[in-house]
């Protein structure tokens, strides 16, 4: 290793023509920056200035420490005071999304499915950071098949030729210990036999919510997510056609990201 030190007070580290007041040169190693545990981005402590007083704006450590109070936290990472807190020097990111599968769940009226995410029943969210995070759902629900209009008797038939059915359920999402839910519905069509047209069912429709929550850093947030679709009226009889469509097209997902302190 080799210092060159010239009358400007340039300091060139593995070079004799530094660039700025310290230049460092090196093929295979780096900087290692002053390693602290923060307690806090509003902390000083434990940086101290060896002259007294408060240190510099500009200073910069390494934290090494994780809390988890709730306010103020910090992650292992740089930092650099600005005269009042920390400011970290690296991006906070991070993002989950959790999916279903497409084209194979069928709802029977009164019953509640769970809807695997990720191949999972529940799923486990730990933040890696404190603050606020975003939490959008997507689902979508398409109805069976409507009941065919009857044309017999006027004691057992009913109006017109065609018969428009509205499904109705509800999605819930349990993250942690709330529930937040979203309705949905679709139509499905029939006609009279004679008329010969085509009938329409699994017409699905898209919803979605997105809630806000606060998490501290290294919370666990177990969350599920479950359908339960209403009485079909005016649909088929059958077994088979008064069951709804969930994921019939793309997936259900559940997708989380961090937005900041």
């Amino acid at each position: 290793m080799s210092i060159s030190n010239q009358l400007n007070a340039q300091v060139g580290i593995n070079t004799t023509t530094p660039n700025g007041i310290l230049d460092i040169n090196s093929t295979n190693m780096g900087v290692v920056l002053p390693r602290l545990a923060l307690t806090s981005t509003i902390v000083m402590a434990p940086a101290t200035n060896p002259q007294g007083g408060n240190i510099p704006i500009g200073t910069v450590v390494f934290n090494t420490s994780t809390t988890t109070t709730g306010t103020n936290d910090v992650v292992p990472g740089m930092y650099s005071w600005d005269g009042t807190q920390w400011r970290p020097q690296f991006p906070k990111r991070q993002y989950g999304l959790y999916e279903s599968t497409t084209g194979s769940i069928r709802t029977t009226p009164g019953t509640t499915y769970t809807i695997q995410l990720n191949g999972n029943n529940s799923n486990t969210f730990t933040a890696k950071y404190t603050g606020q995070y975003k939490v959008k759902i997507r689902v979508d629900f398409g109805g069976g098949d409507a009941r065919v209009p009857n044309e017999g008797t006027s004691s057992t038939r009913s109006d017109g030729d065609l018969n428009i059915a509205n499904a109705t359920g509800t999605y819930t999402l349990n993250f942690g210990a709330t529930n937040y839910t979203i309705p949905v519905n679709s139509y499905s069509t029939a006609y009279q036999a004679s008329i010969g047209a085509t009938n329409y069912f699994a017409i699905w429709q898209e919803f979605t919510a997105t809630e806000y929550v606060s998490l501290t850093a290294n919370q666990n947030v177990s969350f599920t997510l479950t359908f339960v679709q209403d009485t079909a009226e005016e649909f088929s009889t059958s077994s088979s056609g008064r069951r709804g469509y969930v994921a019939y097209d793309i997936p259900c997902y559940v997708e989380i990201s961090f937005l900041g302190e």
